[in-house]
């Protein structure tokens, strides 16, 4: 299942999109979408591997909550109709925040999968609206933006359900959704909104509770550290704090330009946004390493792209110098990821990623640019989720604050999309969900009130 979402703003090569951008790990581009790699590392095209495995647009609606408005779109959905036994029992893998792929309804080996051979369930996979292949509109500019929303997205998953069991001619339809991560607090909204339509849902990593300032994120990093060895979260918890110190001066930047290669370099002219924007781009490889760590959906993260080679780097005392050690993680995170730039230099220019999402302009943005500009407009107009460092207690340091996101929301969105309007809507949502506290759930064996 797909894990939870982070959320930092950086970028790691020059001339295109790391694959993290907020933190997050983006789908492949359209032109590749269809090829995955297996836990081997070889690439395998899922429609040739898995004749069953079908493609299709479903015509959806463009707007659900204007009745004048009859305008329509392609929206893309996958089909996998192998496990199917009794015409009743049907699966709904949710999209998330990029294209979706069809390894989630093709692959054996995925967890539901298997529960759908047992059950006899057939199953869908639908793409979410404004990502992959699936435009309700040819733009990404604001005011197409506007009907890019959790709640949108709950109505597209309705109306899908609903066409679908007429299509299928389904008997007493049984659905169950499923989703990780934000595609997970989707699936635990819809059972909570839609609960006629569905007999249950499955929320993996799913946050339910939507707030700005989401630093424990943070705090669950350091845990996570704490597990696999305790001497590497002291070290990353000193190398912070020496890097801390290190900003504070113009000899100590001068240092940080010299051992991380920072491209632009830090001068008399740097400001708080250019040093909250660097520990954003550092605490991003420790984001992205814990979050992928042993997913088992390629070898890199499996074996490489893990906490224990993580602690491994920050451990090394062959350097004794912690910050270099932060450096040396950095270039063996990057050295996984494509790129066609040297990955010895660091992007460290807040103003340069900013202008490749500021764009609605899709051939600007390309399809991973695109996926980024989606996905940080739900963060700001609505679900926030701004994975921060400076409060609670943790070995990152003060060095990304809530501002640095509020900065990136208005700056990518313009004037209107201010802290006013970011908290605002974010407390609208959170009431129209309820919070964690309006859910039944089942943990294992255990079955009560969520907290």
């Amino acid at each position: 299942m797909r894990s939870f979402c982070l959320l930092i703003l950086s970028i790691f090569v020059q001339t295109s999109f790391s694959l993290f951008l907020l933190g997050k790990r983006h789908g492949e581009t359209s032109l590749n979408y269809h090829l995955k790699r297996d836990f081997y590392g070889t690439k395998r095209n899922i429609i040739d591997d898995y004749p069953y495995l079908q493609v299709h647009n479903f015509t959806q609606k463009l707007d659900h909550f204007d009745a004048y408005n009859t305008e329509t779109w392609n929206q893309k959905y996958f089909y996998n109709p192998i496990y199917s036994r009794n015409n009743s029992i049907i699966f709904l893998m949710i999209g998330g925040e990029g294209p979706e792929s069809g390894h989630w309804a093709a692959f054996p080996e995925v967890q539901y999968l298997q529960w759908a051979k047992e059950f006899g369930a057939d199953v869908f996979d639908l793409e979410h609206r404004f990502f992959g292949d699936s435009w309700p509109l040819p733009n990404m500019d604001t005011s197409s933006l506007r009907l890019l929303t959790t709640q949108q997205a709950l109505e597209d998953l309705a109306y899908f359900i609903i066409s679908m069991n007429k299509k299928h001619n389904f008997k007493n339809p049984r659905w169950v959704t499923f989703g990780g991560s934000y595609p997970g607090s989707l699936s635990a909204w819809f059972r909570q909104k839609y609960p006629e339509l569905t007999v249950g849902s499955v929320a993996s990593s799913a946050p339910v509770n939507l707030k700005l300032d989401f630093y424990e994120y943070a705090v669950v990093v350091e845990n996570d550290l704490k597990i696999t060895d305790p001497s590497c979260s002291s070290s990353v918890k000193t190398a912070f704090d020496s890097i801390q110190n290190l900003t504070l001066t113009s000899q100590g930047r001068n240092s940080l330009n010299e051992i991380f290669n920072l491209q632009p370099k830090f001068n008399k002219n740097t400001t708080k946004l250019d040093i909250n924007n660097f520990f954003g781009n550092l605490f991003n490889v420790f984001q992205g390493m814990t979050q992928y760590t042993y997913d088992g959906q390629r070898n890199e993260t499996h074996f490489d792209l893990s906490l224990r080679s993580m602690c491994n780097i920050m451990t090394n005392s062959t350097e004794p110098d912690l910050v270099k050690r932060v450096h040396n993680l950095f270039l063996w995170y990057n050295k996984f990821e494509p790129a066609s730039d040297d990955l010895s230099v660091m992007p460290n220019s807040y103003w340069d990623v900013i202008s490749q999402v500021g764009s609605g302009d899709l051939k600007v943005l390309g399809p991973d640019g695109a996926a980024a500009r989606g996905w940080m407009w739900l963060c700001c107009n609505e679900i926030g989720f701004l994975q921060t460092t400076n409060q609670g207690s943790n070995i990152f340091g003060s060095g990304v604050p809530l501002n640095l996101f509020i900065d990136m929301c208005t700056d990518m969105f313009g004037d209107t999309v201010d802290v006013v309007k970011i908290r605002k809507n974010n407390r609208r949502s959170q009431n129209f969900y309820g919070g964690s506290r309006h859910y039944n759930v089942c943990i294992y064996d255990w079955c009560g009130p969520g907290s």
